[in-house]
């Protein structure tokens, strides 16, 4: 009996990359065991017990698998992995090899081998099938394309693969199949996406931006001279099949979230897709959009088709900011523009992404983003947060240029413990009084009943008597928001049940 593929993933349960090297393996011919690691927690996830360490070891020993692969996509939460690698190579005794994959192993395959045996890099469909064909039948691994392995005590890193152009023809995310486990506390059997409210998926494959913060850029670095497109779309039959196969499976489904870096501004593509979507999955859905790419007529389309949400990065109101710190290019008049077409659309929900707080912003700047965001038409909701210096990036390189930070200063930020990481993000503390009553005042404006007191405010800035009321206005801000946000989920997804 041939051995099976065991595969973990960490922290999300519904994970779209992992379901899809579940599918290359399963239509390559291997038995396949998919366990979920921990539950999918935003703002404060939980390191693995030792229990829920056990629980993974023990199940690899009675698998005895063919290989194990780790998914590892960010360093936010890599002690996790570490820790629980360790503890999964001792329990696999050399027998099989432990893999990492993901953005991480993939921008740092040397650093990654000291936690596993082998790295598969890049896009992994046709990489970890290529690599379970070889285990499987004996022969040697070393020429296998986006593999990472030591040699001799130096890091062998082979060349990737060229990436996916047609990607109508890789298999869909697998859903519902096979043999699969979840590990949150205790172990469970079963598929934890299936009695889930939403669907996760993705109509594309890159992003057309290199924004300095974001891995994007150092993923097309690892593709670099290679001839095809980075950014590559799906058929709108691929992606509505795979939606209706999801709605059928998920008694629960009242809502789709579409993961594309940047929702596609194909008007032919927008055009069918809206039809089609209305037509055959007519459910809620969600995007991500680009003050560049937002375009009225396709806005009003996908409205039409029941885009319930739009999430959209401003990052910063400071032109300066986002242009010499971030790498973005888009200027105040486009993001107001861009604003207008979806207050005009009448999108239930916008939330407009801001990262303040941070080494790279002076005081005017933030000022800046609370004038911009007085200034946003509509309703819109503020998603506010640090900013995490993630390996590999532009802007963690810049930190040591300007002389935020040494490079082991940057280094011990980059790879602290993921409670502080996720702390900074969520909670960016900024010892500047002046700082703090800006970033107050910005999150004020998002509320229409705030606005003229966060004005009023804005004129009393030096005030230390302003600066007590903009901190009492602030906290109750937040208890609304709170509120404000299960009241918009709840009404989300009670449409999607009225409408299956």
């Amino acid at each position: 009996m041939d051995k099976p593929v065991v595969l973990v993933n960490f922290y999300t349960p519904k994970s779209l990359g992992m379901r899809y090297l579940e599918g290359a393996l399963r239509q390559a011919g291997f038995d396949v065991a998919v366990v979920y690691f921990k539950g999918f927690h935003s703002v404060r996830p939980q390191k693995p017990t030792s229990a829920e360490i056990e629980a993974l070891t023990s199940f690899l020993r009675g698998a005895n698998p063919l290989f194990t692969g780790f998914s590892v996509m960010s360093s936010l939460y890599l002690d996790a992995v570490t820790a629980v690698s360790e503890e999964a190579r001792k329990a696999l005794g050399g027998a099989s090899p432990l893999v990492w994959g993901g953005v991480y192993p993939t921008l740092f395959p040397e650093r990654s081998l000291r936690y596993c045996d082998l790295v598969l890099r890049g896009e992994g469909e046709g990489a970890i099938a290529d690599l379970a064909s070889r285990l499987r039948g004996g022969s040697d691994i070393g020429s296998t394309p986006n593999l990472a392995y030591m040699r001799g005590g130096e890091a062998v890193v082979n060349p990737v693969r060229p990436l996916a152009e047609d990607l109508d023809a890789l298999p869909m995310a697998a859903l519902g199949t096979g043999e699969k486990y979840f590990i949150d506390g205790e172990m469970r059997k079963g598929d934890p996406a299936l009695a889930s409210l939403s669907y996760e998926t993705s109509c594309s494959r890159g992003c057309p931006f290199a924004c300095a913060y974001c891995s994007t850029a150092g993923i097309k670095r690892v593709y670099a001279g290679q001839a095809g497109r980075y950014l590559r779309f799906r058929s709108v039959d691929s992606v509505i099949s795979e939606l209706k196969a999801a709605r059928a499976a998920m008694k629960n489904l009242s809502f789709i979230h579409f993961w594309d870096e940047i929702f596609t501004g194909n008007p032919a593509w927008i055009g069918e897709f809206a039809g089609r979507y209305r037509a055959e999955v007519n459910l809620p859905f969600d995007i991500w959009a680009h003050p560049l790419t937002t375009n009225a007529r396709l806005i009003a389309a996908l409205r039409g088709a029941g885009l319930e949400q739009v999430v959209m990065g401003i990052q910063s109101g400071s032109p300066s900011v986002r242009k010499n710190a971030f790498r973005r290019a888009e200027t105040q008049e486009q993001i107001m523009e861009a604003a207008r077409i979806l207050a005009d659309a009448k999108v239930p929900r916008v939330i407009y992404d801001l990262i303040l707080r941070h080494p790279f912003e002076s005081l005017d700047e933030i000022k800046e983003s609370y004038e911009l965001c007085a200034r946003l038409p509509g309703r819109f909701t503020l998603q506010m947060h640090g900013l995490n210096l993630l390996p590999g990036t532009e802007i963690a390189d810049e930190a040591v240029k300007r002389g935020i930070y040494t490079p082991e200063q940057l280094e011990a930020v980059m790879y602290a413990p993921m409670e502080t990481q996720y702390a900074s993000w969520w909670e960016a503390s900024c010892r500047d009084e002046g700082v703090n009553f800006w970033y107050k005042l910005t999150y004020l404006t998002q509320f229409a009943s705030m606005k003229k007191k966060a004005a009023a405010l804005a004129g009393q800035a030096e005030s230390g008597i302003a600066r007590a009321k903009a901190d009492k206005c602030h906290k109750k801000a937040r208890r609304l928001a709170r509120a404000r946000h299960y009241w918009q989920k709840g009404k989300a997804v009670l449409k999607g049940k009225l409408r299956r």
